[in-house]
């Protein structure tokens, strides 16, 4: 299931149609202060994020970002 869809509580696999029903992998890295944070990405979404950069995406996805930022925006501090 695509991260971003997921999030928005899209249906993926009907946005993309069933030739392109296939998840890519992708690294966000500059939105969390350089941290590396792999993603599954569907095909519309991973077009949505190489064509807009990283802040765009995510300005244009919110829920993502605050799923994202609970999940990796932890302190320091992490054991």
């Amino acid at each position: 299931m695509c991260d971003a869809c997921s999030a928005a509580g899209r249906n993926w696999s009907l946005a993309n149609g069933p030739q392109r029903s296939k998840l890519v992998k992708a690294k966000i890295f500059s939105a969390f202060n350089g941290r590396e944070i792999k993603v599954k990405l569907c095909y519309l979404c991973s077009i949505k994020l190489f064509i807009g950069g990283e802040k765009s995406f995510l300005r244009e996805n919110p829920s993502f970002n605050v799923e994202l930022s609970n999940q990796h925006a932890g302190s320091e501090f992490d054991f």
